[in-house]
């Protein structure tokens, strides 16, 4: 029996519809919020949409929803909502809650930690000079989303997520020297 949902673990078609779609969706939050996070949103923030997309996601199955593309469905519904809190008059003129999060691991020497801030600023830099596009493909496919999902939450054609992901790598490699 092929399931519905490929993205969902094995021991998942064991349990009862219920539990199944529970667990599934408990898979999602960190893809969700670490998505969110790179889109530039506060960590608060991001917990926020993340919360606001599983109501919605709630209230779409109530409401006879289909279940096809759960992943690609929340993904779209938090996009959306990230930008329309990104767009809103409160975060263009209010202080972040962040100022960055803490990449470096707790043990690390002062030395190492320098080397890996440096790292990880000048890829956000490279980031950040792509194309809305390129960035937020990238991103989703870092999250584990096929190009197919990604034409879905963004509304592009599966050829178009393809070639816009290439040339983003492309362009990485070159602005961080790889």
């Amino acid at each position: 029996m092929t399931s519905p949902y490929p993205w969902r673990c094995p021991s998942c078609a064991l349990r009862p519809a219920p539990l199944r779609l529970r667990s599934c969706i408990g898979e999602l939050r960190k893809p969700l919020l670490r998505y969110l996070v790179c889109l530039g949103l506060s960590s608060d923030e991001a917990q926020d949409v993340v919360q606001d997309s599983f109501v919605s996601l709630q209230h779409h199955l109530a409401g006879g929803g289909t279940q096809d593309n759960i992943r690609g469905w929340l993904f779209r519904v938090a996009r959306n909502q990230a930008r329309n809190r990104q767009t809103s008059y409160h975060r263009r003129f209010a202080e972040p809650l962040d100022s960055d999060m803490d990449l470096i691991a707790a043990g690390a020497t002062p030395e190492k930690a320098v080397l890996e801030k440096e790292k990880f600023r000048r890829l956000r830099s490279a980031i950040g000079l792509l194309a809305e596009s390129e960035r937020e493909c990238l991103l989703l496919r870092a999250e584990g989303l096929r190009y197919r999902e990604i034409g879905d939450v963004l509304g592009l054609a599966t050829s178009t997520v393809a070639d816009t992901i290439d040339r983003a790598i492309k362009k990485l490699a070159e602005k961080c020297n790889v």
